[in-house]
């Protein structure tokens, strides 16, 4: 009782704090060129509209040129674009994307958000990423925090935040239709309408994605190819000057193949796999540039998987999430802004196979987040969740970041923050068995975890030379992790736990640099150098040490040429590396990849009406490689994308 009640004195402390600040420091005048940058403007980092200048963490903006530029057709693969993001896949239809460490397909320490609703989900606690009722061309840009923001995000936040922002309702109008088709199985479709008026737009989008994934390749061992059908509806309605209703709803429903050829009793089959979501957010404008914002959404997950040649058995699951929250902005004076709120979710899942009963989880936050101008120079952010995971614990993540302005273009930032990880429900409570004729547990976890802490310090700088037409972003951090949750077999075989296993640290330099010419050319480059230490043997990969590639390229060149065509050039590369899960047969050797996009616009009348065709070439230079594991070989592909736009 007495934790329970300094921690909920700590918070209120911070949050009274934050609210008197103006009171005690507020300046009389401040330059106007303090409020003026050329960097983006981002909106995830503090919850408050920001130039990216002045944001508490390092991060990156995927805006929509980056998006067709790079051709990819998957949303895992844009993460290539992220300085320290680790993409790759368990099989075709499970992608992994993971920042610094713990590199397998469940990265259980990165929230993802899509329009500020948590796809992080359980029962495993991972994101489907080829679940998502969501197409690449309905993205706006992707604001990706670089670091722990269990402060502004809560307890999944730890390693990262990934916030997927989608085109507004009134976008564009009128109607756009594409098809795509290439070698491995890809063929994808699309169809879209739009339409604007005074106080209410809408766009409904219309989808289907097909890929063979792996089993083209030379083992011909994996069953993982996936269709996908997808529904997305936004409509956004403005009844008066002050309030804006903004209403989403989607649809996902496909199979997924499942199952080897390699002598495993899960032989192939395909899972048949259902999404739905709606979400209501009401945004009032208030005085002075304030605002409040109440937000709603459901997710409702079902899958279908009757194992082969086990039948009746099954390993289906279905998921719920409802959440509320409301957010409150308010200017406190001239020099500081403070937003701050509350949540509440209910996670319920019924998976027969994976626990001993239905699972239900309650969690509520209160967080705040205080920006404050102490001259035109010097800026400082606050911030702080307490979160009730509901699994007996609550924690309090704060964060302090300190800015330094040496000039409108120029910052540099230095952050310390502190963020918890509770335990998934299936780390704490999973029991993962298989009844007759197969006998078989696989998962029994003893519960009793801690959450996992980590304290991150970090050293930024951004720089914008628009002279040059360049940008620079630098990053050095630190990362201190303790009581690291990681399955474990210390009877040698299953079934497996879930321990608080070891301690790790974390070290590294981010770097990533933009250079433009003109309007019709840019070039951007990251390079990533990052360690990571622990004293611990991981049961499959050894050493910790050797589980994240400790070097990182990434670049991508975009160009207009003559007669409206279109040129891009991507370039990846990441050092070897150890799969974490997996035994030493799979250890990632050092890759690098080449894509190409071609693209030609053709003009069909005076009314804006046009048409395009594109061609994308990954694996340009024919070398395939291992992803992940060695049965997931990726060889060239080639595909070939119309569209029309009337």
């Amino acid at each position: 009782m007495a934790t329970l009640t300094s921690q909920y004195y700590c918070c209120f402390v911070i949050t009274g704090t934050l609210l008197m600040a103006h009171d005690v420091y507020a300046l009389d005048d401040v330059s106007e060129s303090a409020f003026l940058q050329d960097f983006p403007v981002v909106l995830s980092a503090s919850r408050m509209s920001q130039p990216l200048a002045e944001a508490p963490n390092a991060m990156t903006v995927i805006d929509r040129a980056m998006i067709v530029a790079s051709g990819f057709r998957t949303i895992p693969d844009l993460f290539r674009m992220v300085p320290g993001m680790y993409v790759s896949a368990f099989s075709g239809n499970r992608p992994i994307v993971s920042y610094h460490g713990t590199t397998d397909d469940s990265a259980r320490r990165m929230q993802v958000l899509v329009d500020g609703r948590s796809v992080f989900m359980p029962p495993l606690g991972a994101v489907a990423w080829e679940d998502l009722p969501l197409q690449i061309d309905d993205i706006e840009r992707i604001e990706v925090i670089r670091g722990p923001a269990a402060a502004t995000f809560g307890g999944n936040s730890t390693q990262g935040v990934i916030n997927i922002i989608t085109r507004d309702a009134g976008a564009y109008s009128g109607y756009k239709a594409s098809a795509t088709k290439g070698n491995g199985g890809v063929a994808d479709a699309s169809f879209s309408f739009g339409k604007r008026s005074e106080k209410l737009d809408y766009r409904l989008s219309l989808g289907y994605r097909h890929d063979d994934g792996y089993a083209a390749n030379q083992y011909d061992i994996n069953n993982d190819g996936y269709k996908t059908r997808l529904l997305n509806l936004r409509a956004n309605y403005r009844p008066n000057d002050v309030d804006n209703l903004d209403f989403q709803v989607g649809y996902n429903e496909g199979t997924r193949g499942d199952g080897t050829n390699n002598g495993s009793p899960n032989t192939p089959h395909d899972k048949h796999n259902h999404e739905y979501f709606t979400q209501l957010t009401w945004l009032r404008s208030l005085d002075n540039g304030n605002e409040l914002k109440l937000q709603y959404y459901h997710i409702y997950q079902n899958v279908l998987n009757t194992l082969e040649p086990y039948q009746p058995l099954s390993d289906n699951y279905t998921n719920t999430r409802d959440d509320i929250e409301l957010q409150h902005t308010v200017h406190t004076s001239l020099t500081n802004r403070l937003v701050w709120g509350g949540s509440l979710r209910r996670d319920w899942t019924h998976a027969p196979n994976k626990f001993s009963g239905d699972q239900t989880v309650m969690q509520g936050t209160l967080f705040a987040n205080d920006e404050w101008r102490i001259t035109p120079k010097w800026l400082l952010n606050t911030g702080a969740m307490l979160e009730d995971g509901s699994i007996g614990t609550l924690n309090l993540s704060p964060r302090i970041a300190l800015i330094y302005k040496l000039t409108p273009q120029q910052s540099f930032r230095i952050g310390v923050s502190k963020a918890y990880r509770n335990p998934s429900v299936y780390e704490e409570r999973s029991n993962y068995q298989f009844g007759p004729p197969v006998n078989y547990t696989f998962y029994l976890s003893t519960g009793g975890l801690r959450p996992e802490m980590i304290v991150s310090r970090e050293v930024g700088y951004l720089g914008d030379f628009p002279k040059y037409g360049w940008t620079i972003d630098a990053r050095l951090y630190q990362d201190t992790i303790k009581d690291v949750i990681y399955e474990t077999d210390d009877a040698g075989g299953v079934p497996k736990d879930f321990k608080n296993l070891f301690d790790a640290s974390h070290h590294g330099l981010e770097l990533t640099s933009k250079h433009r010419w003109g309007e019709a050319s840019w070039l951007m480059v990251n390079y990533t150098f990052q360690t990571m230490h622990s004293n611990v043997q991981l049961p499959y990969a050894g050493s910790y040490s050797d589980t994240m590639p400790k070097q990182m390229v990434s670049a991508l060149y975009a160009t207009k040429i003559a007669n409206n065509i279109d040129f891009s050039l991507g370039y990846y590369q990441q050092g070897a590396m150890a799969v974490i899960d997996q035994g030493t047969k799979d250890r990632q050797p050092f890759t690098r990849r080449v894509d190409i996009r071609v693209a030609k616009q053709f003009k069909i009348d005076n009314a804006g009406h046009h048409a395009e065709v594109a061609l994308v070439v990954q694996g340009l230079s024919g070398a395939g490689y291992n992803d992940y594991i060695i049965q997931n070989q990726f060889n060239r592909r080639a595909f070939i994308t119309t569209s029309v736009a009337f």
